[in-house]
């Protein structure tokens, strides 16, 4: 019966159509996840008037929006109906590949919060909201749909909003239990960010946070720093390239500040950062640091040795500098038997031979997510596919892995479908920028689906990270991986079906 009613829409919708017992778990299940705000809207104005078309041109060309004719519609609307509906969202996605919030649906959406009789808010159950407008739209629409509940909120601004000010200042106060905030921005704080700040200091529930790199001014950070829960503050890296003179992160620890916090990211020089861990007294448990100017190998390694110096013993470890790397420069980690993240992401391949792999191996028994510049623009040397087979056997708890494949290096034989060092918890491997390696396409997805466990199909990602975006990079054959995804999957179906005949199943 879950099966039945976590089904497709389609699905949910006909069970909602059965009976009064069934049409009420279904309805749950049918109206918790929304794409969009159209179908809700829908309930209480017609779709038309919520397009762009909905305009009536007057001289000149002017667009006046009608309003006499909305208040009409919206005065006899059924908004108990509506609020049947409204009060079994959980999450709202607005995504700006959607219909856009045009001038025309603003006003209309502005005439609907004024005539709902619920309160101030239309979707007073909404935990969850995910909000990206087209790059003309405002974000202001999007206050209706945030409930006291909201917990959780990514919000993704393409440029200066015009409203954005007065959006931030009508937040303050109404997100008491938001525990996660995403934003991604390439537009500057300078104008906003002490209503930002406002903000952010109501939000006494808020334990994770993430912000543009331009975003982490002194005043935000202060704001940030009063929360009493936060334990992860960092940098949400962007899809925008942005001026390294801006990338510098104005970070400082007040006496009394950041009580709880035990993951930080932030952008600086590598003197800056180490000078900032030698001054804080919290015991940070993850670190990402993102260095846009060069250091050298002997900077590394010393903000390293800093690191775990007033650190105990980090589980999570960032770093994208331009030097490159190699297992010497990150060698004092290696006493970090905790370690279960770490991601490297520099100009030049990470390049580790077989010893070295066994060596990260037994000092990381539990590493989890591991990703050494699967995206570099230089191309050069790499790790050869052939030793995936040594870091299965290394990391046997490893779910993703990312690494920048030696092109000229072919994969070893795949006779075997069942080897012994297998991928047992892999779920997704990134390859970058990485091209197929010599051997062609058939061989390789062979090799890699060889090395996949049965009840395993990890997902092969490709292209360049948010951190290193906006760079050069050389074309790569994503069309080639893509064809290699698909015929690893296929493979895998007939292990299965293989192993499933084997033991009489």
């Amino acid at each position: 019966m879950n099966q039945t009613f976590t089904g497709s829409p389609r699905t949910q919708a006909v069970c909602a159509c059965v009976c009064k017992k069934w049409s009420e778990v279904a309805l749950d299940e049918l109206w918790r996840d929304l794409e969009h705000i159209y179908p809700l809207l829908k309930l209480v104005i017609p779709s038309e008037l919520l397009y762009e078309e909905y305009y009536r041109y007057e001289e000149y060309g002017e667009e006046k929006f009608t309003r006499e004719k909305t208040l009409g519609l919206l005065q006899g609307a059924d908004w108990p109906r509506f609020r049947q509906y409204a009060s079994r969202v959980r999450f709202i996605i607005m995504e700006k590949n959607f219909i856009k919030l045009s001038r025309t649906s603003n006003q209309g959406l502005a005439f609907i919060h004024l005539q709902h009789p619920f309160g101030s808010c239309l979707t007073p159950n909404v935990r969850r909201l995910r909000w990206n407008p087209a790059r003309e739209a405002k974000i202001a629409p999007m206050i209706p749909f945030i409930s006291q509940q909201l917990e959780e909120l990514r919000l993704d601004i393409l440029m200066a909003s015009p409203d954005i000010r007065e959006a931030f200042l009508s937040l303050a106060h109404r997100t008491p239990n938001l525990k996660k905030l995403s934003i991604e921005s390439s537009s500057s704080l300078s104008d906003v960010s002490s209503s930002f700040s406002r903000w952010i200091q109501t939000c006494f529930s808020l334990e994770k946070a993430h912000i543009p790199r331009r975003w982490q001014i002194s005043s935000v950070i202060a704001a940030f720093g009063s929360l009493p829960n936060l334990f992860e503050f960092g940098i949400k890296w962007s899809n925008f390239t942005e001026p390294l003179m801006e990338l510098r992160m104005d970070m400082t620890i007040l006496e009394g500040h950041f009580r709880s916090l035990r993951r930080l990211g932030w952008t600086s020089r590598i003197d800056q950062a180490n000078k900032l861990l030698q001054q804080t007294s919290h015991q940070l448990q993850g670190l990402a640091l993102n260095c846009p100017e060069p250091s050298s190998q002997e900077e590394v390694v010393d903000l390293v040795a800093t690191a775990l110096t007033e650190s105990l013993d980090p589980d999570d470890w960032g770093l994208a500098v331009p030097p490159p790397f190699s297992l010497e420069t990150l060698r004092p980690l290696l006493a970090c038997g905790r370690l279960r993240v770490l991601r490297i992401h520099y100009p030049s391949p990470f390049n580790i031979s077989t010893m070295e792999i066994e060596e990260m191996g037994a000092a990381w028994p539990d590493m989890e997510q591991l990703v050494l510049c699967p995206d570099p623009s230089e191309r050069r040397n790499g790790t050869p596919i052939s030793s995936l087979p040594h870091i299965a056997t290394a990391f046997p708890r490893i779910r993703a892995l990312g690494l920048y494949i030696n092109p000229w290096e072919p994969p070893g034989s795949a006779g075997d479908l069942f080897p012994e060092g297998q991928f047992r918890s892999l779920r997704e491997l990134n390859v970058g920028t990485s091209s197929v390696p010599s051997g062609g396409t058939p061989s390789v997805g062979l090799y890699l689906a060889s090395l996949f466990a049965v009840g395993t199909r990890p997902s092969i990602k490709t292209g360049v990270s948010l951190v290193r975006r906006g760079e050069f990079f050389p074309e790569t054959g994503e069309g080639d991986w893509k064809e290699i995804e698909c015929l690893v999957h296929l493979t895998m179906a007939v292990k299965e079906a293989v192993l499933c005949r084997v033991s009489g199943h």
